[in-house]
């Protein structure tokens, strides 16, 4: 055969391949999850973004712009689709050097199974602002409830959900995640997801699983700093519990003043409503980093006074778990000496599962 004739027939083959790849998706039919269940977010907050634009001059303009990160957000649905596609549009198209794009902005997929969430797979971005991916192919033809958690880094302008002709999406019949109230944590960027590896692997999304309850997450990157705006969004949900996680992102001079005030303010409008207060763990680059592992002590110090004060005066309802070994006794936890990886969001999540069941079940 002449190199000629050759190099066509490997480019038709090439395109054909290329062709069989990409025509399955623009086969499906896409519905607008704007109308389909939300989980996971203050009612009061538009699309998919976490604070209701009420407060963009209320907060400051970084913990604004973080707001419309989507962290946690998740779309709950059913369907007997065999296969499910996702096409979305990122507001920002977010780029971090120490965390994946599919944790920054990919989506995570969760079947019910056996009473259990169960990772299907992830819509895996593609460094732009308009994505499309497959989630599942060749699945059953069953019907099953479904969870898609939106990005953690990023926010979303759009998303439709796409699936085989002839299949259907419908709201939950199970009351899985819709039937009990949320627990509402404010936090750092650590809160916020950095650096899992994928949407679902955030610790709050976790434990919202294996709780079976809600999380509404407020990590603000950089910017978990027990403000009083951020309290009266907060106190817009009627919660089963909330955390105070701000340790992370303020300094020891603000801690107990402004924990004080934001446990105060919670307990005016929420007084039956129990507050968990959590402390920092301590960094791993701490144990080569001279200055570290007193600044996580200073903060960690300042808070246990401000809990220490709380009590005294008689605030009830009020609890506080000590961040030991948050991240496991091995130092493989996190992925740059600060931020969890998987396994350290995972050992987080351990960490606070049964303090906060203990919590809500008393």
């Amino acid at each position: 055969m002449k190199k000629s004739a050759f190099i066509a027939i490997l480019f038709t083959a090439m395109s054909s391949c290329a062709f069989a790849q990409t025509t399955p998706i623009d086969s499906l039919q896409f519905i607008d999850a704007s109308g389909m269940v939300k989980i996971n977010q203050i009612p009061s907050a538009p699309g998919y973004q976490r604070l209701a634009n009420t407060y963009k001059d209320e907060v400051r303009p970084p913990v604004w712009k973080l707001s419309l990160n989507s962290a946690g957000i998740a779309i709950r649905f059913r369907s007997n689709a065999n296969m499910i596609a996702a096409r979305w549009v990122l507001k920002f198209n977010s780029m971090m050097s120490h965390m994946a794009y599919t944790g920054i902005k990919g989506l995570d997929l969760y079947a019910l199974e056996n009473g259990q969430w169960q990772y299907v797979r992830t819509a895996i971005p593609q460094n732009k602002k308009e994505n499309e991916n497959i989630i599942l192919r060749n699945g059953a033809d069953v019907e099953r409830e479904y969870m898609l958690y939106l990005p953690l880094y990023d926010g979303v302008d759009s998303l439709w959900i796409g699936i085989n002709k002839g299949a259907y999406i419908k709201e939950p019949a199970n009351s899985d995640m819709l039937d009990k109230k949320p627990v509402v944590y404010y936090g750092s960027s650590i809160a916020q997801g950095g650096c899992a590896s994928r949407t679902g692997m955030a610790f709050t999304n976790i434990l919202s699983r294996e709780l079976h309850r809600p999380f509404i997450n407020l990590g603000f990157s950089g910017n978990g700093k027990s403000e009083a705006p951020i309290g009266k969004a907060m106190n817009e949900v009627d919660a089963a519990l909330y955390v105070l996680d701000c340790n992370p992102n303020s300094e020891p001079g603000i801690i107990y003043d402004r924990t004080v005030a934001l446990v105060h303010q919670l307990k005016q409008a929420h007084p039956y409503t129990p507050v968990l207060m959590v402390e920092g763990y301590l960094y791993e680059n701490g144990y080569f980093d001279e200055k570290m592992h007193p600044l996580n002590r200073a903060k960690n110090k300042e808070s246990k006074r401000a809990y220490d004060h709380l009590i005294a005066s008689g605030v009830k309802g009020l609890y506080y778990i000590p961040g030991t070994d948050f991240i496991g006794t091995d130092h493989e936890g996190t992925v740059d000496g600060v931020h969890p990886t998987d396994v350290g969001m995972e050992r987080i999540a351990e960490s606070l599962k049964g303090m906060i069941e203990k919590i809500i079940n008393n």
